[in-house]
């Protein structure tokens, strides 16, 4: 299994650090290519969970490509409207279906889960459309490079750390293998990181970059922790099987997902 990892881990991040380093298009086309993987996945999850839900799955996929193509062409309030046209569109066209059906006591899961998905998957990565595409070249491979320690940080410094000192769960009914030592660790690691790229290459204070550090961190973690109950609750093991010894594609962008929000709105309000 760790063979698997390391090998995926060493085709995957490279190619995907050239699709980003290409240029805002090649970006916008790999965000919404993932993020119709990771929303169908989820619908995936939800289809064959105990509950059977029945997401609109055209209209998901739909919206979660869209979020890149707006994130590409800049209009970050419209990927916010595409939220609320999704919710009314879809609606009506689930009651129909549930009238039909006689009634569907899932009626408004099924609507929930079709209006979260896209947008807990493909809105993330519509922002890191608009980050690659709102930037000059360096300095957006560069924010997009303090994603990636924001999370990777807290993800491999977790793992370190909590092999050699864990003892105290962190979540246990969640995720029985992180704890509170590995957790600590991967907090250190990311602020550490972030605070490297962040004074060096973006230029921005040292009192920023460790508190963004560790706001980086501390989301990822959760990030990580919400997709785990997802999965529970949904009786399944792995969000999917595409890549090799990791599972799902959503079970490796769970963190990456919620610290690109963060570094965004960090953008928003800083730059």
């Amino acid at each position: 299994m760790l063979g698997q990892r390391i090998a995926s881990a060493v085709v995957l991040i490279p190619t995907v650090l050239f699709i980003i380093w290409l240029s805002p298009a090649t970006t916008a086309l790999g965000t919404a290519f993932v993020a119709v993987i990771a929303t169908y996945e989820f619908y995936t999850m939800a289809s064959n969970s105990p509950y059977h839900f029945r997401p609109l799955e055209w209209a998901g996929y739909s919206v979660a490509a869209l979020f890149s193509l707006l994130g590409y062409l800049r209009y970050p309030l419209l990927m916010l409207a595409l939220i609320g046209i999704l919710a009314i569109i879809t609606l009506p066209v689930i009651a129909l279906r549930s009238r039909a059906d006689k009634g569907s006591v899932s009626l408004w899961q099924d609507w929930g889960i079709t209006v979260f998905a896209p947008v807990y998957a493909g809105l993330p990565l519509g922002l890191l459309a608009l980050i690659r595409a709102d930037h000059a070249n360096e300095e957006a491979i560069w924010w997009i490079v303090l994603i990636c320690l924001g999370t990777w940080g807290a993800d491999t410094g977790g793992y370190a750390f909590g092999r050699l000192f864990g003892r105290h769960k962190l979540a246990p009914k969640i995720s029985p293998k992180k704890t509170v030592e590995g957790a600590i660790g991967g907090i250190l690691t990311a602020m550490l990181g972030v605070g490297l790229v962040g004074g060096l290459a973006l230029n921005i204070p040292i009192y920023l970059t460790l508190p963004l550090g560790f706001g980086l961190a501390v989301v990822s973690i959760l990030g990580d922790l919400f997709e785990s109950w997802v999965k529970r609750r949904f009786d399944t093991k792995d969000s999917g099987k595409l890549i090799p010894g990791h599972g799902g594609v959503l079970d490796r962008i769970d963190s990456f997902l919620a610290v690109t929000v963060l570094v965004y709105l960090f953008i928003l309000f800083y730059v």
